[in-house]
């Protein structure tokens, strides 16, 4: 009865493994760093992506009402994709799982993806993207979110370190590791 136990455990465990994509492994093996190692380590790699020009910046767009012609972010000054009431509605489709695209100030388009090779995937919007801080806000006194999720940021400015990828039709994907942003990740919220 003991070795049945037994075997029933170590077949489990072969199972769970095998069930597991590279990039799962990967990401486990990530998890062994203690958390406050793992943001340093993102933070040096922003760091180092900003000097050598890497970084993309750009602006969250909802793209339910790009792609169908109801607003147009790529036409207004960069920086002021909406209008007051076009805001508002984006805003509520991204809520709503509209997907989301970055608009780069050189006028590319970005959809945020998953890594090279994780074929299957949660929503890119839903996951918490560790932010990287500017030294003004690390001097600040104000106590600021460490992560962001993608939903919240539509119409704002970021900017982006990740893998970028050729995409298709004249959109990139882009693969978001970090990202810094001004002010708060909720404006005028504790």
């Amino acid at each position: 009865m003991k070795y049945l136990k037994l075997l029933s455990a170590v077949l489990f465990v072969a199972m769970l493994s095998a069930c597991l994509t590279e990039g799962e492994v990967e990401e486990a093996k990530l998890y062994e760093t203690s958390y406050a190692d793992r943001m340093k380590m993102l933070e040096q790699e922003f760091l180092s992506a900003d000097k050598e020009g890497k970084i993309i910046t750009g602006v969250i767009v909802e793209g339910n009402s790009l792609f169908n012609g109801t607003t147009e972010p790529q036409n207004r000054p960069y920086g002021q994709p909406y209008t007051e009431k076009e805001f508002r509605a984006a805003a509520i489709s991204a809520e709503r799982n509209s997907k989301l695209f970055i608009l780069a100030n050189d006028g590319t388009l970005y959809y945020p993806a998953p890594p090279k090779g994780q074929a299957v995937s949660e929503s890119e919007q839903a996951l918490r993207i560790h932010r990287v801080f500017t030294e003004e806000q690390k001097r600040g006194t104000e106590k600021l979110f460490t992560w962001a999720t993608l939903v919240p940021m539509v119409g704002r400015e970021i900017e982006i370190c990740g893998e970028v990828y050729p995409g298709y039709a004249g959109v990139k994907g882009i693969h978001i590791e970090s990202i810094r942003f001004e002010h708060d990740y909720i404006v005028g919220q504790d």
